[in-house]
């Protein structure tokens, strides 16, 4: 039976499952009727889905399409009707203003269209198992998704009867050839993009063999690069040798330090009463601290916004620990750091009270359940006790019955009592609690708004200071429909620290940790790299981000101001199968300190794992590839990055583009709606572009990564040549000429031939009459210089080693 047939007919069973109609659980109905839906009737494999996926701090329940995610799929429970306006059913194209008007529905809409926009997903999904509806969520055409229209399925009964228009919109193969979004948006069908070479390989992408060596090196990387921030024992001493101030603009970045000032500053004139910078020339804002002892008393938390990886945690490790230290000699730090918690908590403040509890004995000896410590919180309910009739203390045995069940009552609120302690032990102590509530940008928004609930209980009714450190995009959330709304909070930015710095200081104190225990005291033994081997591998990346503003650039860019992926650039580098580490302890041993070579940092990056680029897995974006049979296309993403960067430094505002200018730019040259936002959709994944709602059409911000990619990256032989096997080749003679080749002489001949290729495909698009802020015609001129730099050094190399076989024969 042909696929079709075959998935019509699972169809037809699921009309007469017990579960539809019976108000089965979210699970349930996964299990029973989506599933079944997306992988028996509409040809989707389990190995194309994704299930509680996690996504800067948020869980979706299925994310469908590999390589790339083509649509988020929300479930909800079967007995959760999205009940339409009467005269709906049977009708299939409605607008999403109409499906609104019904509250489940408005409301699962709205939090999936926040996943795919996080996501760069273009449709979005909402099901209970026999209803469906599909829009386009992350289309940022000029037209807000929620004034769009969508793909409606009444019941499991009307999906059957027009199974053909099922199949044909959101069936596997449907959604490869863009259907649903021809139906919803009237776009002309355009052909397919050729296959790409990737597709070819056997076994792609592979997986990069490591020595023994490199094997080593990696697990050392994990630990001095990644974990030292971890282990207690050393954590004091990490902070005060590793922190690197916030706040200083990079002087690397390609991208006008005033859209970068431009980005911050808008975060504070956003906010209701402005928010000041944690940090600035002189150091910590005093009024940080200031703030510090009052919050208190103004019975509101201190929020700490910054974004991804800006080194929230790290701030505030040092801010309690060594800036603030004598401020808080006080204090008792009650730290939770959700990063590292349970992802599902039932019961958050009982949660929360237990891990202080647990922090309060461990740290500070204090066990609140205590039996003699218990007595003396609660001393006036036992004297007021005792003025009761069950105080009669005649009878000692019946007395002290009644008074432990009084004092069991007391205890039962885990929550409750954990404030009476805290009171307790600042009225006899003078010691205030410092509660540090971090990561909960980690976790899906509505556990988000359950902290942020529990935080302004803590800060309203318990003594002491409260500090929640979130994402500025998820407080702007919460401040417009969520908990936040309803408070007034004190807020402070964190802007990123320079990553240069950040990342000369790891390394520096992982090679004082070496020279000062060996690996022998905080790394692994049996390692078949010693102590000296280490340190020369360390100091040659230490001179390497001392001297080399190369490095030092594309570090910093493709970062884009997060910390934490410059450092797993580093821990990328470091032990990477494209590197040779033998050759840098060779050339250690002879007395000289190894350098790093630009290509092997970018190769490292570019590849990860893996022998082939994996566009999933490596932080790189292919900027070349295509949607369409339209060789043109090779060019539109760099020419959005351009026009978006030319706009946002011209605009002398908050940096942002609209979302309508870029369309209207990419039609002016050319190219349909539907390759435009495919590319928009790709640059927002990448983090080559950020989406913001702060218009109504939403905008776009250019960032550094997107910058270095097209201005930078495009010209280098390394990037170019990773990138040929990700990029469909339009021209059948050209695309004969992209084999899978690996020697570094036939690599650079197929560069060159890539090279041409593009070429000619800038010709259909170069014009006098048409601006094109990225011109691939100047760009090519330095690829084609990087070749032939690079093939000197291979010919040199080729020289060197022969010369040495004939010195040895002789």
């Amino acid at each position: 039976m042909d696929p079709y047939a075959s998935a019509k007919e699972e169809l037809h069973g699921l009309l007469t499952s017990p579960t539809v109609g019976s108000g089965a659980n979210e699970d349930t109905t996964r299990l029973q009727l989506i599933d079944a839906l997306l992988f028996n009737c509409l040809g989707w494999g389990t190995q194309d889905a994704v299930t509680e996926d996690h996504h800067n701090g948020s869980y979706v329940d299925y994310t469908v399409g590999k390589p790339a995610a083509q649509f988020v799929l929300e479930a909800k429970r079967e007995g959760i009707a999205f009940n339409l306006p009467a005269g709906i059913a049977g009708r299939h194209a409605i607008s999403v203003p109409t499906l609104l008007e019904d509250e489940n529905t408005s409301k699962a809409i709205r939090q999936v269209l926040g996943y795919c926009q996080e996501r760069g997903v273009p449709i979005g999904i909402i099901s209970n198992g026999h209803q469906m509806a599909a829009f386009f969520a992350s289309r940022q055409d000029g037209v807000p998704p929620l004034e769009g229209r969508a793909l409606v399925f009444s019941s499991l009964q009307e999906m059957y009867d027009d199974f053909k228009m099922l199949w044909g919109y959101l069936s596997k193969p449907a959604v490869a050839t863009r259907n649903l979004q021809r139906y919803l948006l009237g776009a002309k069908p355009q052909a397919l993009a050729p296959e790409k070479l990737a597709n070819t390989i056997p076994n792609y992408p592979g997986f990069r063999r490591r020595t023994e060596l490199e094997t080593d090196l990696k697990v050392l990387g994990q630990l001095f690069i990644q974990d030292l921030e971890h282990e207690k024992q050393i954590s004091d001493e990490f902070i005060k040798d590793c922190y690197c101030a916030s706040g200083a603009l990079s002087q690397y970045s390609m991208v006008s330090r005033e859209v970068l000032r431009a980005r911050y500053a808008s975060v504070a004139t956003a906010i209701p009463g402005g928010a000041e910078q944690a940090t600035g020339k002189r150091g910590i804002n005093p009024k940080l601290t200031a703030e510090m002892v009052t919050a208190a008393l103004s019975r509101r938390p201190i929020m700490l916004l910054g974004d991804v990886g800006v080194g929230k945690s790290m701030f505030l490790r040092h801010l309690i620990r060594v800036e603030a230290k004598d401020v808080l000699r006080k204090s008792i730090v009650l730290y939770v750091d959700f990063v590292r918690e349970p992802v599902f908590v039932n019961d958050l403040p009982l949660y929360i009270t237990e891990r202080m509890s647990e922090q309060l004995e461990s740290d500070h000896g204090i066990d609140i359940h205590e039996r003699n410590f218990v007595r003396s919180v609660y001393n006036r309910e036992i004297n007021r006790f005792k003025k009761t009739i069950f105080g009669d203390e005649s009878d000692p045995a019946e007395y002290r019955k009644h008074e432990l069940s009084m004092l069991a009552n007391h205890l039962s609120n885990e929550f409750e009592h954990l404030r009476r302690s805290l009171e307790h032990i600042r009225a006899t102590s003078g010691r205030s609690p410092l509660v540090v509530l971090d990561n909960i940008d980690q976790r899906p928004p509505d556990f988000q708004e359950r902290i942020f609930e529990t935080a302004h209980s803590i800060a309203d009714s318990w003594p002491g200071t409260v500090f929640v450190s979130i994402r500025p995009s998820t407080f702007f959330q919460s401040r417009s429909h969520g908990a936040l709304a309803a408070y007034q909070t004190r807020v402070f930015t964190i802007a990123p620290a320079r990553t240069d710095l950040v990342v000369s200081k790891r390394l520096e104190y992982a090679r004082t940790k070496v020279l000062e225990s060996g690996t022998g005291g905080i790394f692994p033994e049996n390692l078949s790299i010693d102590d000296d081997d280490l340190v020369a591998y360390l100091d040659a990346l230490i001179k390497a981000f001392k001297v080399d503003d190369e490095l030092k650039s594309l570090i910093d860019n493709m970062s884009g101001g997060n910390t934490r992926t410059a450092l797993m650039f580093l821990y990328t580098f470091i032990g990477s199968g494209y590197v040779s580490t033998q050759r840098v302890l060779d050339i250690a041993e002879s007395g000289r300190v190894y350098t790093v070579p630009m290509h092997e940092f970018i190769r490292a990056i570019v590849f990860g794992d893996y022998d082939y680029f994996n566009p999933e897995a490596s932080a790189v974006c292919n900027l070349f590839d295509i949607t369409t049979n339209d060789g043109r296309e090779h060019f539109l993403l760099p020419n959005l990055l351009a026009h978006a960067q030319r706009l946002a430094e011209s605009a002398g505002g908050d940096g942002l583009v609209s979302a309508a200018s870029l369309y209207s730019f990419g039609q002016g040259i050319g190219f349909s709606q539907e390759q435009i936002g495919a590319q928009l959709d790709r640059a927002v994944k990448k983090n080559l572009l950020t989406f913001s709602e702060s218009t109504e059409s939403g905008a776009y911000r250019p960032t550094s990564v997107g910058s270095y990619l097209y201005r930078k990256l495009a010209q280098v032989f390394s990037y170019v040549d990773a990138m040929i096997v990700d990029t469909p080749i339009v021209d059948p003679s050209s695309r004969r000429l992209m084999r899978d080749v690996h020697s570094v002489k036939d690599r650079l001949q197929r560069a060159k031939d890539f090279r041409v290729y593009l070429d000619s495909q800038w010709e259909l698009i170069d014009s006098p009459d048409v601006d094109l802020p990225f011109r691939w015609n100047e760009i090519s001129v330095m690829l084609g210089d990087d070749i032939e730099r690079a093939e000197s050094k291979s010919d040199a190399a080729i020289q060197r080693r022969a010369d040495s076989s004939t010195h040895f024969w002789n």
